[in-house]
């Protein structure tokens, strides 16, 4: 695992991607088989493991309740389960036995390919794929309050959350988009950096594949939003004066930093109840969103960029966005 790791993994994909694989890889996979040989490891084995993770106790195993303090001033931060003899029977979801599996599965398949092994044993273990949880997402009214509650009360990231609810951009892309990047007169933006934070370190780095990278024209709410942003970056500045960290980017701190990605779970949060989340993959739409009556109004509109992609949008949006499908049948019938 310790070879695959380091020199199959890391120089080979994403820092995200590479640090889930090393975090399966040290609490699951090494302390359980990791002492077996490759050549000895049988389906057998692979199955027992798989049951192993599915019955055990995650907080026994990985010593979370060993690790709080005897004694501490709140008592939810001190020992009270397991570490003192009252197991919780905390079970790992099926999401992660699978991604376990699949890690033990994706280091054998290098194996194979660099003839260590003549078959991955692990792909002869009956693993289902999870069902995802279902989310019912924000109604376009819905939307609408959230936005104009947070441009009200002037929520510091209010045009984040525009970009989020009215062009489908993920958190990362939201906080690692640059000024360079936005052109507000020709109401257009390029989509090609995120910023995340990865084992430790804060990571500014290109998209994950060419299909996430996208010009997107906005509507004039993205705008409005933007022009704000622009002013409060300046007023921050100015007052920051020397203490100011030029970074380019549109969304910073007071003295110009980037916003700390593991403190914006919120924008991640209100993406998932967007009602055109599922859409942005690979990002087919040049438009999804327009003001329709004043800044914080939004009607969602969909103009087809790809005719030949047509049909597998609208089979998704039948399978997934009834409501996205009415009001597109509303708007083509004004």
């Amino acid at each position: 695992m310790t070879y695959w790791l380091k020199n199959v993994v890391e120089p080979n994909l994403a820092s995200k991607t590479a640090a889930n694989y090393e975090m399966f890889a040290r609490l699951y996979i090494v302390p359980a088989i990791g002492a077996k040989r490759l050549d000895k490891l049988t389906v057998r084995d692979v199955q027992t493991w798989v049951n192993k993770i599915r019955a055990l106790c995650q907080c026994c195993a990985q010593g979370k309740d060993a690790a709080r303090p005897v004694a501490h001033s709140n008592p939810k931060r001190r020992r009270q389960c397991c570490a003192v003899g009252k197991c919780c029977a905390s079970k790992h979801s099926e999401w992660t036995v699978h991604d376990a599996y699949m890690t033990l599965r994706a280091a054998l398949s290098n194996a194979v390919r660099e003839e260590t092994l003549s078959r991955n044993i692990a792909a002869n273990i009956k693993m289902p794929v999870p069902r995802k949880r279902k989310v019912k997402p924000w109604s376009v009214d819905e939307a609408r309050t959230f936005l104009e509650s947070a441009r009200t009360r002037e929520d510091p990231m209010y045009p984040a959350y525009v970009l989020v609810l009215v062009l489908g951009l993920r958190l990362g892309e939201a906080l690692g988009l640059r000024w360079e990047d936005v052109d507000l007169a020709n109401a257009e933006m390029s989509i090609g950096w995120q910023l995340q934070r990865v084992a430790g370190k804060l990571l500014y780095r290109r998209t994950k594949t060419d299909a996430s990278d996208a010009t997107l024209p906005f509507p004039e709410i993205v705008t409005a939003a933007l022009r704000a942003r622009q002013r409060a970056r300046d007023e921050a500045r100015e007052t920051a004066g020397d203490s100011w960290q030029e970074t380019g980017l549109v969304f910073t701190t007071a003295s110009g930093r980037p916003v700390e990605p593991s403190k914006s779970s919120a924008i991640g949060w209100i993406r998932s109840r967007c009602c055109i989340s599922a859409l942005y993959g690979p990002r087919t739409t040049s438009e999804t969103t327009e003001a329709q009556t004043g800044e914080a109004s939004l009607a969602w509109a969909f103009r087809w960029v790809e005719p030949r992609r047509f049909e597998l949008l609208t089979s998704c949006l039948q399978r997934r966005m009834p409501i996205m499908l009415d009001l597109r049948r509303r708007r083509s019938a004004v």
